[in-house]
């Protein structure tokens, strides 16, 4: 399926595991920038390295943090923002 997500970004909140790694590793499929969000850095990690096993070249960028933190979701916003004027 091609969704036209090709050099696009996507956060997908707890994308280390369940649906938010389908989810993240269906969009790193499609060519999408993906923003790998988990609590710990191994959890990240890991979900980055099984991308990769799936999807070699994918876009992969990690953010540790746990989003119900307003200081994690205000710097995220800023880099998302920040990718998105380029």
């Amino acid at each position: 399926m091609n969704l036209k997500l090709e050099d696009k970004t996507a956060l997908v909140s707890g994308s280390t595991a369940g649906i938010g790694f389908a989810i993240a590793r269906s969009l790193a499929a499609e060519g999408t920038r993906v923003i790998v969000n988990g609590r710990t850095e191994a959890r990240v990690s890991e979900g980055i390295a099984s991308i990769r096993r799936w999807h070699p070249n994918a876009k992969l960028d990690p953010f540790v943090a746990n989003l119900a933190n307003a200081d994690a979701a205000i710097e995220i916003g800023r880099r998302c923002s920040s990718d998105a004027r380029g």
